[in-house]
């Protein structure tokens, strides 16, 4: 199954499909797609987007690269979130 995720960056907006097995910066790498990325295992934050419609699931895994405020905001890890539903993400510019 696939579930559109709709990223946005800047001035531009992709769909792209996120198999329910991917995690959402797999199928963002997959598509050609530049995603600041680090550690890849939730834990240092650099790939934070912010989640404006869907649902995600972290599968069991922790987020510690997000502290509260960011997560009452809506901002998720991309590298350890999977795609429950169709999403819509923005890249939050540092």
């Amino acid at each position: 199954m696939l579930h559109k995720c709709i990223y946005s960056i800047n001035t531009n907006t992709l769909e792209v499909f996120v198999d329910k097995n991917a995690t959402i910066l797999d199928a963002l790498i997959k598509r050609k797609l530049y995603v600041k990325k680090a550690c890849i295992n939730g834990a240092c934050g650099i790939c934070l987007m912010q989640l404006t419609s869907g649902d995600i699931d972290y599968d069991g895994r922790i987020p510690r690269g997000l502290n509260n405020q960011e997560i009452s905001q809506g901002y998720i890890l991309p590298c350890i979130a999977k795609c429950k539903n169709n999403i819509t993400l923005e890249q939050r510019n540092k």
